[in-house]
């Protein structure tokens, strides 16, 4: 029955939590890397879990990705964009605006692409967001202003 509920635990949340991975980290293979030792860490914890373990899978989700941006042997992967066109007409020009979104998002301190992805992107409270960081609303709300400013000037 254990490993049924973490079977269902996984299948609803993959996709939430590869989706905060490759935001915050922006590269397809490091992303995936982050999402599976999400998941690794939720199975090793997974009988001392109690409740809904969302919000502490995503908090986990965000502390491997910072970790792994910190981390001297990251690897370098370019996203191919080529393998999500939705069609030829439109392709250019999405994928001219998602470069552009991904590099000023990618210029952004950790902390700030992190509240920012989190709260913008993912739609998180500012709460959620300051209990996910570990830090006060009002840092929150000040690393967010100062994304949106510098997204602004890099956009």
């Amino acid at each position: 029955m254990l490993a049924d509920s973490f079977e269902a635990t996984l299948a609803k949340q993959h996709k939430r939590i590869l989706a905060i991975c490759r935001r915050i980290l922006g590269e397809t293979g490091e992303s995936e890397e982050a999402a599976q030792d999400t998941f690794l860490k939720l199975h090793r914890h997974w009988r001392e879990m109690e409740g809904d373990v969302g919000p502490w899978l995503t908090r986990t989700a965000v502390n491997t990705c910072l970790d792994r941006r910190r981390s001297p042997r990251r690897s370098v992967e370019l996203v191919d964009l080529a393998d999500r066109r939705p069609g030829p007409a439109e392709l250019a020009e999405i994928a001219q605006r998602w470069a552009r979104v991904k590099r000023a998002l990618a210029a952004l301190p950790e902390r700030e692409r992190a509240a920012i992805t989190l709260r913008d992107i993912e739609g998180f409270t500012t709460g959620e967001v300051a209990a996910l960081l570990e830090t006060t609303e009002g840092t929150v709300r000040s690393q967010i202003a100062a994304a949106r400013m510098k997204l602004r000037r890099l956009l």
